[in-house]
């Protein structure tokens, strides 16, 4: 009888043990899959911002482009804001149906081929 019960208590450690270490390794793989998202995040969020400044910058050459084909700075900069409106109400009439099912797509693939190759080379 006593054979037995230590056999059980065996059984019993042994499953506490597997259940700690299992709480661990999920512990280390969520921290591990939440650090890369955040780097993921940062290094977007910087692309962003630099892709940003050079539309910025690009438009006001743009400007300047058309402002000495025009030779008027208010003609220039008026005929390129009235083709940035013209590309924003395109964008704004198609945004539900193309532009946002896109950046989700991308987005999600972009998450999900990094986890997946972090999976695989396990």
């Amino acid at each position: 009888m006593t054979g037995l019960f230590d056999e059980i208590l065996d059984i019993l450690k042994a499953a506490r043990v597997n259940i700690e270490q299992r709480l661990e390794l999920l512990k280390y793989r969520s921290l591990i899959f939440v650090s890369k998202l955040a780097a993921n995040l940062i290094t977007n969020i910087i692309m962003s911002i630099c892709i940003l400044l050079a539309f910025l910058f690009g438009t006001v050459t743009l400007g300047f482009f058309f402002s000495d084909l025009l030779n008027s700075y208010p003609a220039g900069f008026g005929s390129l804001t009235m083709l940035y409106l013209i590309i924003a109400i395109g964008v704004f009439s198609k945004r539900i149906s193309f532009i946002e099912r896109m950046l989700i797509n991308i987005s999600i693939r972009k998450l999900l081929h990094k986890y997946l190759d972090d999976e695989r080379k396990k």
